[in-house]
């Protein structure tokens, strides 16, 4: 049989164990979020650019190697229109091939004829078809010598 003191002791343990409990869980939880955040690649800012971007204003800004790239469409991407993608890479970036690929429906791979103008400006042009998405996601991914993962260049196309 416990004495009253050994009582008193579990009784205060267990009043306190399940909230020392939770609060130890909580800290581990939040460390590892803060680890993570800090490990995943931030979007947005300019000054924290990635090899990957999202239109906005049919411009994007990139990364290629470390150094800065730039994609423009030359007007609102349209399903049957012919578009007209500029990029101007880092001067000696050579692309391997690109193409543009659904992202929430597959649509197959649509290719784009990128030609090189001059001193990291390629020109070319691409048309997409129509879906009956009311809002389509795509992703133009650009494969580049000497590059081990695709730029991929995000966009959307609305009905």
């Amino acid at each position: 049989m416990l004495n009253n003191s050994n009582k008193k002791r579990s009784f205060y343990s267990q009043r306190w164990l399940t909230p020392l409990c939770i609060f130890l869980v909580a800290v581990c939880v939040f460390a590892v979020h803060q680890y993570q955040m800090s490990a995943m690649p931030s979007s947005g800012s300019i000054k924290e650019i990635g090899e990957s971007c999202t239109f906005v204003n049919e411009h994007c800004e990139f990364l290629i190697h470390g150094r800065h790239a730039y994609a423009e469409f030359s007007e609102k991407v349209e399903p049957e229109t012919s578009i007209t993608l500029v990029l101007d890479l880092p001067v000696g970036t050579k692309i391997e091939s690109a193409w543009i690929e659904g992202v929430n429906m597959y649509m197959g791979k649509v290719p784009v004829l990128l030609e090189n103008k001059h001193n990291g400006e390629w020109s070319g042009w691409f048309m997409l078809g129509s879906c009956n998405e009311e809002k389509m996601k795509w992703q133009l991914r650009l494969n580049i010598e000497g590059q081990a993962a695709p730029s991929y260049l995000n966009f959307e196309t609305t009905m």
